[in-house]
């Protein structure tokens, strides 16, 4: 479809260009053997984690691959029953992940167990997102340079890259949050009616996935109502005009904007009106005495009883000992432990702004090194190289940027970040602290892997756009290339030990 969007309201559009597409620094033809080495190499390491690492490593695998074999035993939804408890709810949840895997087990016609058959369709995913991620920065610089860092970031990050050979429904959230962010800021520029139903589909989508999905679509429609403020009179002639130019296919794309719009209205708003939340827990929905079948709940249930004073602190590790995943039995124990210690030493309570600088160090260390049910992170010595990386880029974004001449994309990228991870850290983060006083709960570094497009496209941008001279951005762009791919699988070969090859067929 031609661009369909006013001629006045187009002029407002600013050409995004960081820097020069002319780079002599690397040819076209060395930009596409080197990306294609990339993500082969990247490819390799994933159906290695896929074919060796334990089902107890990766964060809650045993829980989403059970409820994608319950979801593939019903036609459509599965209900909750003696067989699902220790999954969790099967019911009342973001569904659209365990559905489109739950199906697509009946291809298993390999030979596979179902895990590993599961973790090698998350990989097609995985590359999705780098497709999307890619495409996103080609709105805003064509530099070949830069393109070939940002292959080399996202695809050598550790825990993203264990992730990616997981099962988890973080993958398929991943690939559609860096879909909807792509569709919005291409409407931006290239003013296309299709690209911003595509962003609306996306993100209504993504809604389906994962409840973290949800904090991304405020600032979404936020930034469209900013950035289209002036034009938003002619939005009806405009909608008018879409409408004749594509025909049926406008009409389609409309219908399954409501068909998915439905059912988020079904999922949240049936269970905000049944239980006052937008995903209840299980204790909501069936009872206390079946939630203590997951593991999960099972660990709340016992802090809280606990907390309130119901049992005692040696009944509650005596409880926390019968949970069967022994990641999550070792967490229960050491959750207790460390409330103990502060109900004794209420002094060692970190106060907001503590906790900032503690969050941003976790987060740090737990994208760049791995934290699941066993950890393989980096101390702060490994981490400084990164965090001077990080410095060089905000300083290049400080000194470079300038609205008139690099547009407002950038700035789009900076606030769809800033708010997410802000909203992460107070809503999310620091709320579960105070519940339960243990600073590294709920910091994973994969919590801001929807933000990784974001985040990675203005680092590699601003990095190299700080320095003017060819052979200083080369050799930072190389020095930057080969920390994250050192950091990355080699670092896990080093470090790693059997216990992460403990296989148990799932």
């Amino acid at each position: 479809m031609h661009s369909d969007i006013p001629a006045e309201q187009n002029q407002n559009v600013s050409t995004i260009e960081l820097v020069s597409t002319k780079d002599t620094l690397i040819s076209a033809r060395f930009l596409n053997w080197a990306t294609g080495l990339l993500l082969a190499y990247f490819a390799v390491r994933l159906i290695y984690f896929a074919l060796n690492i334990s089902s107890f490593v990766p964060p809650d695998e045993v829980t989403h691959a059970g409820i994608c074999r319950l979801f593939s035993k019903t036609l459509l939804f599965p209900v909750n029953t003696p067989e699902s408890y220790e999954f969790g709810l099967v019911t009342n949840i973001p569904w659209l992940y365990y559905w489109l895997m739950g199906k697509m087990l009946h291809l298993n016609l390999f030979g596979l167990s179902d895990l590993v058959f599961l973790r090698l369709l998350n990989i097609p995913l995985a590359f999705g997102t780098v497709f999307f991620v890619r495409r996103t920065l080609l709105l805003l610089t064509g530099d070949r340079l830069t393109q070939l860092l940002l292959i080399v970031a996202i695809t050598n990050t550790a825990m993203f890259s264990l992730m990616s050979a997981s099962v988890s429904y973080d993958n398929l959230t991943n690939l559609l949050a860096a879909m909807a962010i792509y569709y919005q800021l291409a409407f931006f520029k290239q003013r296309s009616g299709n690209l911003l139903v595509a962003a609306i589909l996306v993100q209504l989508t993504g809604c389906l996935t994962k409840i973290t999905f949800l904090p991304l679509v405020p600032v979404l429609c936020m930034l469209l109502v900013i950035h289209e403020w002036r034009g938003l009179r002619l939005l009806p002639c405009t909608l008018k005009s879409w409408l004749q130019l594509s025909g049926r296919r406008a009409w389609f794309a409309i219908l399954i904007i409501f068909v998915v719009l439905g059912l988020n209205v079904n999922l949240y708003g049936g269970n905000y009106l049944r239980y006052g939340a937008l995903v209840p827990s299980m204790p909501m929905v069936l009872s206390p005495e079946i939630a203590m079948n997951y593991r999960l709940e099972a660990r709340g249930i016992i802090f809280d009883q606990y907390k309130n004073g119901k049992i005692s602190y040696m009944d509650a590790l005596i409880l926390a000992g019968e949970i069967r995943h022994p990641g999550d039995k070792a967490d229960t124990f050491g959750l207790l432990m460390n409330y103990e210690n502060l109900k004794r030493n209420p002094q060692l309570w970190l106060g907001p702004l503590q906790y900032v600088k503690v969050w941003f160090i976790n987060m740090v260390a737990t994208m760049f090194g791995i934290k699941a049910h066993l950890i393989m992170v980096k101390d702060l010595r490994y981490l400084i190289p990164v965090y001077v990386v990080l410095s060089l880029a905000l300083c290049g974004f400080i000194i470079r940027w300038r609205p008139r001449e690099s547009g407002w994309l950038s700035l789009c990228l900076a606030a769809i970040a800033g708010f997410y991870a802000g909203y992460l850290m107070l809503e999310i983060n620091y709320s579960s602290y105070l519940q339960y006083g243990a600073p590294g709960i709920t910091l994973y570094g994969r919590y801001l892997f929807p933000l990784l497009g974001p985040i990675y496209i203005l680092v590699c941008c601003y990095l190299l756009r700080l320095f003017r001279t060819g052979p200083i951005r080369l050799t930072l762009a190389l020095a930057t290339a080969l920390l994250l791919i050192s950091y990355d699988f080699p670092w896990f070969l080093s470090h790693v030990t059997p216990e992460w090859y403990d296989w148990l067929p799932n």
